[in-house]
């Protein structure tokens, strides 16, 4: 069987390293080898973590080099050689570019006819679709409109090359410079502008308006690209949750060992957290069912939304969907979404909701009678069967899945009684924690982020501000 590998020279990419290692381990390479070099954000932890799941090659740039394009070259010639003798195809790609065939359902089939030694793909320069700040949807979902096949960039072209058949030297991006591009049968996704907030942040031009104006093409829309999104979520629900139970297990230590290091980069003492426990009264939860003479549930099949009466009987097909209130004085309640009985894949998919888990974090308005995500700060557009939440019993079975969210939120939504729930729980549970930590005040989960870079996704960070 035909084996492939693509090569990544990455630095400082923590927000969307996740989503290039799950799109291009959907499109069939056998192999990801990629080297960090020397990143500052966490791109290196979440690699780690990836690696423990899938093939992904991590190593570290040359620091002898003080050159970063020389490091980068360095990496790539030595990648190249020393896939010789095991990989049948190889392909240098950057973060921002993410391969993509308009047919073919895999790198082994696009590769399984060709004659040559290289096969070139041309870049397809996509813009900011007018988004401002980064967003933790995949580019491929978030950046959905590119510039007309005319544009000179597109004459740019990353190859898939046959590591024996070629000599020492890299491919040349710049070899196709007198031909006409063609997305016929494949082309890369080249992310280039992204949102405007980041490309600020990473652009080194002298002039960085005409740099911005270069890249930020709309002129056409793209969505084809689309059908690698259910099995690339997938993936990165993985790689999202391997980060947080890494995460738990750092809380874990530094509250058993009484860091103080660490709790002074979170803001807090060793004395905050053994102090008793100030008297409340746990969140009062309160579990619904979505519809009433019909239920909403997810099928298993499809993946979709479907309304179901209590005359269908194929359990083994449709999910139950419940939600699960904390009930409180305020106009806006926190609620957890998930299904009745334990999902085989990975993570619930709700539109608007970028996280990654089986428990969806949602933020109910009382007084608009709006569903929001905790996450994106955006309306979720549940389709309730008659308009109707309707109160289900308590039973133990639900209490069990809620008990560790429950553990981490019993002393409230903030940095302190998520410490101290974490003491308390015995084992990690991404879901849970992944919901507390969206349910946390912004500043918060920033403080988390920051102080263990790599271990909070930004799936999972609060919106800044929910109108309730």
């Amino acid at each position: 069987m035909s084996k492939s590998a693509a090569i990544l020279f990455v630095h400082n990419e923590v927000d969307t390293i996740g989503w290039w290692l799950a799109h291009h381990a959907t499109i069939g390479f056998s192999t990801l080898i990629v080297c960090d070099d020397h990143s500052t954000d966490g791109t290196g932890t979440v690699l780690s973590n990836a690696a423990t799941l899938y093939d992904i090659r991590v190593q570290s740039s040359d620091t002898t080099l003080s050159e970063r394009l020389d490091r980068q070259t360095r990496f790539h010639e030595k990648a190249l050689e020393q896939g010789r003798d095991e990989f049948d195809w190889m392909m240098i790609l950057a973060a921002d570019e993410y391969l993509h065939f308009e047919t073919a359902r895999s790198v082994a089939e696009f590769t399984a006819s060709a004659t040559g030694a290289m096969l070139p793909v041309n870049w397809c320069l996509f813009g900011s679709s007018g988004h401002q700040v980064p967003s933790a949807f995949s580019p491929i979902e978030t950046f959905t409109h590119h510039g007309l096949l005319s544009l000179p960039d597109h004459r740019v072209v990353r190859h898939l090359v046959r590591p024996r058949q070629i000599g020492s030297g890299l491919p040349d991006p710049f070899s196709a410079l007198e031909r006409n591009p063609t997305w016929t049968e494949s082309r890369i996704l080249h992310f280039a502008a992204g949102d405007r907030e980041s490309f600020a942040r990473r652009n080194s031009s002298a002039t960085p308006q005409k740099a911005w104006q270069n890249f930020d093409r709309n002129d056409a829309e793209y969505t084809r690209a689309s059908r690698w999104l259910p099995e690339s979520r997938r993936i990165a629900s993985s790689i999202t949750q391997a980060s947080l139970t890494d995460l738990y297990w750092h809380l874990k230590a530094a509250i058993t060992h009484g860091d103080r290091a660490i709790l002074q980069e979170l803001g807090l003492t060793p004395a905050q957290l053994s102090a008793p426990s100030a008297h409340r009264a746990p969140p009062q939860l309160r579990f619904c069912m979505l519809g009433q003479t019909k239920r909403l549930m997810l099928d298993m099949q499809t993946g979709s939304f479907v309304s179901i009466g209590p005359e269908d009987t194929n359990f083994g097909r449709y999910n139950p969907l419940i939600m699960a209130l904390e009930v409180s004085e305020t106009q806006s309640w926190n609620a957890c979404l998930f299904t009745e009985n334990p999902l085989p894949g990975r993570y619930l998919s709700l539109p608007a909701s970028p996280t990654l888990l089986p428990m969806v974090p949602l933020c109910v308005s009382i007084a608009k009678n709006t569903v929001l995500s905790s996450v994106s700060g955006e309306e979720i557009h549940i389709a309730l069967p008659d308009h109707a939440l309707t109160d289900i019993e308590s039973t133990t079975a639900l209490y069990s899945r809620m008990t560790p969210f429950m553990v981490l939120t019993a002393e409230g939504h903030n940095l302190t009684g998520l410490l101290r729930g974490i003491d308390r729980l015995p084992a990690p549970d991404a879901s849970a924690l992944g919901c507390a930590i969206a349910m946390l005040p912004a500043e918060d989960a920033e403080s988390l982020s920051q102080t263990f870079p790599g271990l909070v996704p930004r799936n999972i960070m609060p919106a800044r501000q929910i109108s309730g």
